[in-house]
């Protein structure tokens, strides 16, 4: 009599069951953002880019990993800002090696940080009121598809 499974599928069965446990991240889609607003640590900063990665949706800033997120969070969509200094939206591909942006975001794992909006600046400004978005803080997330 046969129980139906092989001994094959059932080492590979059991394997699959013994990596999920030993390794749960890598069955989780897309990419570790929580936030927990009790231990989060947001800040803000201005620098050059290092690197641009449009394929993997990350900057290096100031010897940073700077992480765009695009995430749900129960029926709102959260997605990295990108603007320009006139506060018009533009997309990663507008962001080069050298040039100067406004970071404000959060801090994930390994020291990576996760953004909320980056802004590409003309030149590094001298003062910290000298845009708007300095200082004001748009609305984040937007209804869900």
């Amino acid at each position: 009599m046969s129980s139906g499974i092989s001994r094959r599928q059932f080492l590979i069965g059991c394997a699959v069951i013994l990596g999920s446990l030993v390794f749960p991240h890598i069955l989780l889609a897309g990419p570790d953002v929580t936030i927990d607003r009790s231990d989060v640590q947001f800040f803000e900063f201005q620098c050059t880019i290092m690197e641009v990665h449009p394929g993997s949706n990350y900057l290096i800033v100031g010897e940073k990993r700077i992480e765009l997120v695009d995430f749900l969070k129960g029926d709102k969509r959260y997605r990295t800002i990108l603007r320009n200094s006139e506060g018009e939206t533009i997309g990663l591909s507008s962001f080069k090696k050298g040039q100067w942006v406004f970071v404000r975001g959060f801090r994930l794992s390994e020291g990576r940080i996760a953004a909320r909006e980056i802004y590409q600046l003309p030149a590094m400004a001298p003062r910290s009121d000298f845009y708007p978005f300095f200082k004001n803080v748009p609305t984040w997330g937007e209804p869900a598809e």
